[in-house]
C-alpha cells in the first residue's frame, strides 16, 4: 500500500511538492510562534526597562525621625531592612538622612536642605574635598556663587550651626543629575528654583540636633533588572514588602511595581495577538491547502471510478487518495518543525519553562499539519461519495447546494460584527478605557473583511466571466472568448479568487502596519532625543560648553552646545547651529528652521573686551568705599575673578592679575559691597541723581589690559548696564556722569551685590509650545532656563512641542539666555548634539576643552528600543503571516493551473488543428488564471484601503498611547503599491512556472 501511493506521488510529483512545501512554511511558522512570543516578551522587558525613567524603576520609603531615633547608624539600619523585606538583591538600595534648615548670613536666613546620602561623594565634581568630618558640608556652585563661599570658608546653619557654623570643605557640581544615583533621590538638585542641599555627613545631622528629620531609602532596579526576575516576581516581591516596612513607619511610594505590571500588560499583548496572527496563517493554509486538495483530486477522480467498479474497499480507496496529500503533509510538517529549531528561545512565556515553550512548538506544528490532513480528507470526500459515472467524466463537477452560500453569508456577517468591535474599541474614550482590551473579534476584522470581499467578489466572478465570453465571441476576439469561457466554468475560479484577495489585503494591510510603526518609532525617537547623536556631558560652566562646540567645529556642520532643563520644560541651544545638527520637524516652531533661529537671536551689542595678564581699574570713591571684583569670561568659555579690593579716596588706578585674560576677556559684571560708613538717616529717599551719590558710591572710569581696554565712554553708556534679573535684595543704583558709571549699593546686608554689562535683549525671545504660551501671555512673564536664575521672556513664535522637554515647554537660545543671566553657571542637563558627520573621537576632543561626557545615545538605539514593544513585535509577525498567506494563496494557484494545464492543452491542440491560431492559443493557455491574479490584486488593494485606515486601529504603535507628535499617516502610497506589486510578482511566476511551455500547436511540451 505504502508503495502504491509513493509511486502515485511520484507520478504527480508538481502537486505533492507543493503540497510539501506550504506544509513546511505553515508547520514551520506554526512551531516558531511560541519561540517567537518567549524572545519577544523577553526583549519587551528589557527595552521596557532600558527606556524608562529613573523613577520609575524605583521603590521609595520615608520615614519621619525624632531627636530620639536620630542616630549616626539610622541609615545602614534603614537599608537593611528594606532590603531584608523586597528580597530583591538585583535592586540597588541607597538611603540617606534630610533636615530643614536654613542658612544664615548678613542677618536673613536662606532656607535650605541639609542631607546625607550614602556614596555622595563619588557623584561629584569637588572643587576641594568632600566632607569627612561632622561639621564639613559641601555646597553647590549656584549656592557658593550666593553667598560668596569656597572652599575653607565658614558657612552659619539653623538648626545647630549658628555659633559655629559649617566649614565648606568643598564646592560640588552634580556630574549627571539624570543618573540612577541623583534621580532616584527625589532630592532637590535640578529643575527647581530651590538651592539644592548641602551635603554632609549624618554625625554632622545628629550635632545638629533637629526637632525632626526624614529617613529616605530608595530601592532601584537597573535598565536589566527584568532580564534577570519576570514581572510578575518583582510585583509580587513590592507587593509582600510593602506592609512589612508599614509596620516599621515607613511610608511608600512604589513605581517599580507600576512598572512590572505594565510590561506584564504588554507581554499579554504580545501572547494575546501574536496567536491572532497564527490563527488566521493555520486558517489560510487549511483553506489553500483544501482548494489545492481538492482540485488536485480531479486528475484521480478516474483512478476511483476504476477501483470503485473492481470493487475496492472505501477504507482503502481512501488510504490511497488521502495518502498522496497526507506523506508530504507530514513530511513537510516534520521539516518545518526541524526548520523551527534554531529560532528556539532558550527561555519560557512568562513564568513557563524552556521545556514548556518547547512543547507549544510542537503542539503547535502538530495541529497545523492534523489540520491539513483533516482538510484534504475533507476535500477528497466529494471523490468518494461520487457514483462512477460522475467519476468517469471529463467535465469538472459544479458547486451546488444551500451550504456555500450559508458559509459566505456567515463570513459576511462575521466580518460586519468585527468592524464594529474594532471601531468600537478605537473610538473609545482613553481616559475610560485605559484598561479596556480589544476583543478576538476585532482583531480578527481585518482578516475577516478581506475573506467576505473575497467570497462577495467570487459570487460575480462566473457570471460576469460568462458575459464577457459571449459579448467577445460575437465581436469575434476569440482569445478574450476562450479566457473568460475558461474562468466561467472552471469551478476552482471564485474560491481561489476569494483566497487571492483575501492574501493580498492581508500582505497589503500588514505592509502598511509595519510602515507607520516603524515611522512612528523613528519619529518619537528623533524627538525624544533631538539629533542624530547625543552625548550628555559636564561642563564647567555653559560658556566653556558653548566655547568647546564651537572649537571642534568651527563652522557649524556637525556640533551644538544645549543645556535642557526636563522639569521646567526649557531647552536651550545653540541657534546658530540649530538648522544643521538638529532633526528638525515642523511641529517644533515652522518648517524654516533658519527663520526660526534667527527669532531666537536678536541684534546684541558687541561685549567689552580686555586683553591682558594684569588688569588696571580706573575708579574713585565718590563718597564713603566698597569693595570691587570682576568677572570676566575667557575665550574657552572660562570665568576669570579678579579682586581689585577697597576702592577709597580719589581716582586711582588699581592694577591685579588676570590669568586667562592674555588672549581676551569679555567683562560680565562687578561685584560691589559697600563698607556701609554712612548712617541710614544721612541717606537720601528714593534712587540718588547722579549729581548727588549715595553713601559708598564708586565711578568707574576705565578697565584696560596690556593692549586696549575699556574707555570712559563705554563706562558712561547708561544702556550697556544693567542689575540682575527678577525679585531678590535691595539691587545697586545704576547711574552714569561723563567720566564714568556710578554703582550706588545698599547697605551690604540688603544689597545684590552685581552689576552686570547689558549685552542682551530687553526680553528673552521664545518659541513656547502647549500651557507655556497662555503662561507666557502674562504681564511680565519670566523663566527659570538654568537653576536659580529668573529672565524676562517673550513670545517669538509658537511650536506644537519642542524637542527632548515636551508638549508644554519652550525653546530658548542657549548664548543669549547665558548672557542674560549672567552666572557663569551650568545647567540641569548639558548635552552635546551632534550629526552622523561628527568625529568618533569626539568625546576625547570634547575632554580637551574640559567638557567630561558620561553618557550618549542616538535616534537609531533609541527607536530600536521601541521597536522591541509589544505592538511592533506583534506586528512583525503578522507581516511574517501575511507574507506566508501570499505564498500558500500561491501554492494553492500553482497546484490549481498545473493540474488544468494537461486537459487545457488537450483542449486547444484540437482547437489548434481546426484552425485555431497559435497566439490565440498561447493567450488562452496563460490568461485565465492570471486575469484572476490581477482581479484579486486590485479587489486586495481596495479591500486595504478600509482593513488599514479603520480596522486595523486596535494595536497602537506604543503601549503608553504616546501622543507628543501627530500620529503618521496610516497609508503611504509607497508601501501599499509596494506590496501589492510583490504579490503580483509571486502570482505571475507561479502561473508561468505551473503552466509551462506550450507548443506552437498547443499540446504539451516535450
Amino acid at each position: 500500500m505504502f508503495g502504491l501511493i509513493l509511486r502515485a506521488i511520484a507520478s504527480r510529483r508538481a502537486p505533492a511538492v507543493t503540497l510539501f512545501l506550504l506544509t513546511v512554511l505553515s508547520a514551520g511558522a506554526a512551531a516558531a510562534a511560541p519561540q517567537y512570543i518567549a524572545t519577544t516578551t523577553r526583549d519587551l522587558a528589557a527595552a521596557t526597562a532600558e527606556a524608562a525613567a529613573v523613577d520609575a524603576r524605583t521603590v521609595t520609603l520615608r520615614r519621619e525621625l525624632d531627636q530620639r531615633e536620630l542616630r549616626p547608624d539610622a541609615v545602614k539600619q534603614a537599608e537593611r531592612e528594606v532590603s531584608d523585606a523586597l528580597g530583591l538583591p538585583e535592586l540597588t538600595v541607597r538611603g540617606g538622612l534630610q533636615v530643614n534648615g536654613s542658612i544664615v548670613a548678613g542677618g536673613t536666613s536662606t532656607n535650605l536642605l541639609l542631607a546625607y546620602r550614602t556614596g555622595f561623594c563619588d557623584q561629584l565634581v569637588l572643587d576641594g574635598a568632600c566632607p569627612s568630618r561632622p561639621g564639613e558640608v559641601a555646597v553647590d556652585e549656584a549656592t557658593a556663587r550666593r553667598f560668596g563661599v569656597k572652599a575653607g570658608d565658614r558657612l552659619a546653619y539653623a538648626p545647630g550651626f549658628e555659633k559655629d557654623p559649617f566649614t565648606v570643605s568643598g564646592v560640588y557640581r552634580i556630574t549627571d543629575p539624570f543618573s540612577d544615583y541623583w534621580a532616584a533621590s527625589r532630592l532637590p538638585i535640578s529643575g527647581t528654583p530651590t538651592l539644592a542641599p548641602v551635603l554632609t555627613m549624618p554625625e554632622t545631622i545628629v550635632a545638629a540636633n533637629p526637632q525632626a528629620s526624614t529617613l529616605a531609602v530608595d530601592a532601584v532596579g537597573g535598565q536589566d533588572l527584568f532580564a534577570h526576575v519576570p514581572p510578575l516576581a518583582v510585583r509580587d516581591r513590592i507587593v509582600k514588602a510593602i506592609p512589612v516596612l508599614g509596620q516599621r513607619g515607613y511610608e511608600a511610594q512604589t513605581p517599580l511595581r507600576s512598572l512590572a505590571v505594565g510590561i506584564y500588560n504588554s507581554q499579554l499583548d504580545i501572547v494575546y495577538a501574536v496567536p491572532i496572527s497564527l490563527i488566521e496563517l493555520l486558517a489560510f493554509c487549511w483553506i489553500a491547502l483544501f482548494l489545492a486538495v481538492r482540485h488536485g483530486a480531479l486528475e484521480r477522480h478516474r483512478d476511483v471510478g476504476l477501483l470503485k467498479l473492481r470493487g475496492t474497499a472505501q477504507l482503502r480507496i481512501l488510504s490511497l487518495t488521502l495518502g498522496q496529500s497526507g506523506v508530504p503533509m507530514l513530511a513537510g510538517g516534520l521539516v518545518g518543525l526541524a526548520a523551527a529549531i534554531p529560532l528556539r528561545a532558550g527561555g519560557g512565556i512568562a513564568s513557563a519553562s524552556a521545556t514548556t515553550t518547547d512543547l507549544l512548538s510542537v503542539a503547535a506544528a502538530a495541529v497545523t499539519v492534523l489540520g491539513a490532513i483533516l482538510a484534504a480528507a475533507v476535500a477528497e470526500r466529494r471523490a468518494l461519495a461520487a457514483p462512477v459515472a460522475l467519476l468517469m467524466r471529463a467535465v469538472p463537477p459544479r458547486r451546488s447546494g444551500w451550504r456555500y452560500g450559508a458559509v459566505d453569508g456567515v463570513l459576511v456577517i462575521l466580518a460586519l460584527a468585527g468592524a464594529y468591535e474594532a471601531w468600537s474599541y478605537a473610538s473609545r474614550d482613553p481616559a475610560q478605557g485605559a484598561a479596556y482590551q480589544s476583543t478576538w473579534l476585532a482583531l480578527l476584522a481585518p482578516a475577516l473583511l478581506a475573506l467576505a470581499l473575497g467570497v462577495v467578489l467570487a459570487r460575480f466572478v462566473g457570471p460576469a466571466s460568462a458575459e464577457v465570453g459571449r459579448r467577445a465571441l460575437r465581436a469575434g476576439r476569440l482569445g478574450v472568448a476562450f479566457t473568460a469561457t475558461e474562468l466561467a466554468r472552471r469551478p476552482a475560479v471564485p474560491r481561489l479568487t476569494a483566497l487571492l484577495t483575501a492574501a493580498v489585503t492581508l500582505f497589503c494591510v500588514a505592509v502598511t502596519t509595519s510602515d507607520t510603526t516603524t515611522r512612528s518609532g523613528q519619529e518619537r525617537a528623533a524627538t525624544e532625543i533631538g539629533a542624530d547623536r547625543v552625548l550628555r556631558v559636564s561642563a564647567p560652566s555653559r560658556a566653556v560648553l558653548l566655547a568647546a562646540t564651537r572649537s571642534i567645529d568651527p563652522q557649524g556642520d556637525f556640533l551644538m552646545a544645549v543645556v535642557a532643563s526636563p522639569n521646567v520644560g526649557v531647552l536651550a541651544v545653540d541657534a546658530t547651529r540649530l538648522a544643521t545638527v538638529a532633526r528638525w520637524r515642523g511641529e517644533y516652531g515652522g518648517t524654516d528652521v533658519a527663520a526660526v533661529a534667527a527669532r531666537l537671536r536678536p541684534q546684541r551689542p558687541e561685549p567689552l573686551t580686555v586683553t591682558g595678564s594684569e588688569l588696571t581699574l580706573r575708579a574713585a570713591a565718590l563718597r564713603g568705599g566698597a569693595t570691587v571684583a570682576a568677572t570676566l569670561q575667557a575665550a574657552d568659555g572660562s570665568a576669570v575673578k579678579v579682586d581689585f579690593g577697597l576702592i577709597t579716596g580719589g581716582a586711582a588706578d588699581y592694577r591685579k592679575p588676570a590669568e586667562g585674560c592674555a588672549d581676551g576677556c569679555k567683562l560680565v559684571s562687578f561685584k560691589i559691597v559697600g563698607v556701609g560708613a554712612v548712617a541710614a538717616g544721612e541717606r537720601p529717599i528714593g534712587d540718588p541723581p547722579p549729581e548727588y551719590p549715595a553713601p559708598d558710591a564708586v565711578l568707574f572710569s576705565a578697565l584696560r589690559g596690556t593692549t586696549g581696554g575699556i574707555d570712559p565712554p563705554a563706562f558712561a553708556d547708561r544702556s550697556r548696564w544693567r542689575t540682575a534679573s527678577g525679585g531678590g535684595q535691595i539691587p545697586t543704583a545704576v547711574s552714569v556722569t561723563p567720566e564714568g558709571l556710578v554703582l550706588t549699593p545698599d547697605d551690604p546686608v540688603n544689597s545684590d551685590p552685581l552689576v552686570f554689562v547689558d549685552e542682551s535683549p530687553e526680553r528673552l525671545p521664545a518659541i513656547a509650545a502647549g500651557v507655556k504660551q497662555a503662561e507666557l501671555a502674562a504681564a511680565d512673564p519670566h523663566l527659570q532656563a538654568f537653576p536659580g536664575s529668573l529672565i524676562p521672556v517673550a513670545v517669538a513664535g509658537g511650536a506644537h512641542t519642542v524637542p527632548l522637554v515636551g508638549r508644554d515647554a519652550m525653546l530658548v537660545d542657549l548664548e543669549t539666555a547665558d548672557v542674560m543671566t549672567g552666572d557663569l553657571g551650568g545647567g540641569d542637563s548639558m548635552q552635546v548634539w551632534a550629526t552622523d558627520a561628527a568625529p568618533a573621537d569626539l568625546a576625547d576632543r570634547l575632554a580637551e576643552h574640559h567638557v567630561d561626557t558620561y553618557g550618549t545615545g542616538t535616534i537609531a538605539e533609541q527607536a530600536e528600543r521601541y521597536s522591541r514593544q509589544a505592538p511592533p513585535s506583534t506586528i512583525r509577525f503578522q507581516l511574517v503571516a501575511a507574507a506566508l498567506m501570499v505564498l500558500l494563496a500561491a501554492g494553492a494557484l500553482g497546484v490549481i493551473v498545473a493540474v488544468e494545464r494537461r486537459p487545457r492543452r488537450t483542449e486547444l491542440a484540437a482547437l489548434r488543428h481546426q484552425g485555431l491560431g497559435a497566439r490565440t492559443a498561447r493567450r488562452a493557455m496563460f490568461g485565465g488564471y492570471l486575469v484572476v491574479a490581477a482581479v484579486a490584486l486590485v479587489a486586495g488593494l481596495v479591500a486595504a484601503l478600509p482593513a488599514r485606515t479603520i480596522l486595523a486601529a486596535p494595536l497602537s504603535a506604543f503601549p503608553d498611547r504616546w501622543d507628543v507628535l501627530p500620529a503618521p499617516a496610516a497609508l503611504r502610497p509607497g508601501p501599499l503599491f509596494l506590496a501589492a506589486a510583490a504579490a503580483a510578482l509571486v502570482f505571475a511566476l507561479v502561473v508561468l512556472l505551473a503552466s509551462g511551455r506550450s507548443r506552437r500547436d498547443g499540446g504539451e511540451s516535450t
